[in-house]
């Protein structure tokens, strides 16, 4: 029995100097998920561009139906205001908004330096976001026709840088 007491009483001495001991690490906390807005504040290229599913530019692509995306630039690093360069050169500059879903981009007011607006938009392009944009990745699509994509809907996978 005082054996049994002996053993009993040096597992609890051991167990106390154990839980008291200063080895166990902190716990790391969890990284936080990056919202949609600050994933999308940032210059965008042309990857891939779609009008109505047929490919008009790829980057990888020797030749394209639209060669002039390797121009075109989505420039969202500012909270709200935008730069767009089509591919057919035209830069506009106007405002942006994300929805409260953050599934869909607004690009308003926007208009050339001599005030002309893209045509067919009343200065005014709305795109759906495509799943999740990464530090490095953005898929929007138009949420209607446009008239410079041939009344078709586009596709833009974008690429940053």
């Amino acid at each position: 029995m005082k054996n049994t007491f002996r053993v009993f009483v040096s597992i609890l001495c051991v167990s106390l100097f154990a839980a008291c001991s200063k080895d166990d690490p902190t716990p790391t906390p969890p990284t936080p998920t990056p919202l949609v807005s600050d994933l999308i504040k940032k210059v965008w290229s042309a990857s891939n561009i779609q009008w109505d599913g047929n490919v008009q530019y790829d980057k990888t692509a020797t030749s394209n139906l639209v060669a002039g995306y390797a121009q075109f630039k989505l420039d969202l690093t500012s909270s709200s205001s935008v730069s767009l360069t089509e591919y057919d050169g035209n830069k506009f500059t106007g405002t942006y908004s994300l929805s409260s879903d953050n599934k869909t981009l607004t690009l308003s007011s926007l208009k050339t330096s001599d005030g002309t607006e893209p045509t067919g938009t009343g200065g005014t392009l709305a795109f759906t976001i495509s799943g999740v944009p990464t530090a490095s990745s953005l898929v929007i699509e138009s949420t209607t026709a446009y008239v410079k994509a041939s009344n078709k809907k586009i596709r833009l996978s974008l690429v940053n840088p």
